[in-house]
């Protein structure tokens, strides 16, 4: 008899097992329950940021579904503390790394879960600000030192860091080109390597106060801008939209708040010029006279098409900029044709095309900002505040 009730507790664990944690408890604290498969067992680096300006970290229930899958195989779980010299946290974990399968699906296991948990919760930074991307280059590291080349690396953050080669508080980088960031890491020696790696990004662009909140289109902006860095750097990504709600943990490290470009109401002015840059509603695709949000844009140009219709003795002047990419001819160029987008948006608007005059200038204009560094590599954030169209009104 007892030989056949260890049977069926053999069976009923790697059903168990199989099943992917299909009946797994609550153990996120949410009130959730993990019914869903949440994949095969696989080492994990956790990426912690618990500091100003991020809701506090937590564990869904599909990963804390993985967690308990990694503990079970035996696989090692690490803890990475986001700051701006981020940290590599030890994990005494208790749990059997081999027997049977019943001894492995033992309570060893979800107390082991539970204190990762714990650990996730009384993690601090030790220095001041947020540097995400060198976290994930020391989880990698850490994940390459126990034999784990494939590891699941796990970004639990903002991803709005405030130092480091990847510093959203840059003016500009935030709506910058998203193939523009990886060049500037790669032309810098920054981009981290992470091929044989997956990177989850979780709760990525919410925030907590201080922190001005992201809009969706911002909150989509620095995902992508995460997910091309990632995909350059050889990593599988995968986004999981959690969104992160309520306060920041206490701590006295000091975070640098990121600037949210406004939402800028177009008020037909003649005290100066209107500056429609990358920041802007009224951007466009790169390399290209294609605006990025067509709705947006002519959304943004009505007041003026409307200001120029209402009389025939109003005119705008409408000068394009570029960034420093490209010979000076090629720039006017495309300034000029960019230009002329606008100026067609607002005829059809309702504007006369005997009202606007277009030109461009590429880079050459009094207020560009220098877009390249010290080697003569582009710099993605003054780029993007370089590349407009300035409308003037007599």
């Amino acid at each position: 008899m007892r030989r056949f009730c260890l049977l069926l507790l053999a069976v009923v664990g790697a059903i168990y097992l199989a099943a992917g944690c299909s009946s797994l408890s609550d153990l996120s604290g949410t009130g959730a329950t993990a019914t869903q498969h949440c994949g095969s067992p696989r080492s994990m680096e956790l990426i912690i940021g618990a500091h100003r300006n991020a809701p506090r970290p937590w564990l869904n229930p599909a990963l804390v579904c993985q967690v308990t899958l990694a503990i079970r195989a035996g696989k090692p779980v690490q803890i990475v503390a986001v700051s701006g010299q981020p940290s590599l946290i030890n994990l005494r974990l208790e749990s059997v790394t081999g027997g049977t399968i019943a001894e492995q699906n033992s309570p060893r296991v979800q107390q082991d879960v539970q204190h990762v948990q714990a650990a996730i919760a009384a993690t601090r930074p030790d220095s001041p600000g947020v540097d995400d991307l060198e976290a994930i280059s020391t989880a990698a590291d850490a994940a390459r030192s126990v034999g784990q080349p494939h590891a699941e690396l796990v970004l639990i953050d903002s991803g709005l860091d405030d130092r480091g080669a990847l510093a959203f508080t840059v003016p500009g980088v935030l709506a910058a080109t998203p193939a523009e960031v990886v060049e500037q890491l790669k032309a810098s020696g920054n981009l981290p390597h992470l091929a044989g790696f997956t990177v989850l990004l979780v709760g990525t662009g919410y925030t907590a106060p201080p922190q001005p909140p992201l809009s969706a289109k911002w909150r989509s902006s620095v995902t992508q801008i995460w997910v091309a860095i990632m995909t350059a750097a050889g990593a599988k990504v995968e986004v999981i939209p959690q969104p992160g709600q309520g306060p920041s943990v206490e701590t006295d490290q000091p975070v640098r708040s990121v600037p949210v470009p406004p939402t800028l109401q177009v008020k037909p002015s003649t005290q100066g010029p209107i500056v429609l840059n990358g920041e802007s509603a009224v951007r466009f695709e790169p390399n290209t006279t294609v605006f990025a949000d067509p709705i947006a844009a002519a959304k943004a140009l009505t007041p003026i098409a409307r200001w120029l219709a209402a009389d025939p003795s109003r005119h705008a002047w409408l000068e394009g900029t570029t960034a420093d990419v490209g010979p000076l001819a090629g720039q006017i160029q495309l300034s000029r044709l960019r230009a002329n987008r606008c100026r067609d948006e607002l005829i059809a608007l309702g504007a006369s095309s005997s009202q606007i005059t277009a030109s461009g200038v590429g880079s050459d204009f009094p207020q560009f900002i220098p877009d390249r560094d010290a080697a003569g590599s582009l710099l993605a954030g003054p780029a993007t505040l370089n590349r407009s169209v300035r409308i003037t009104l007599k």
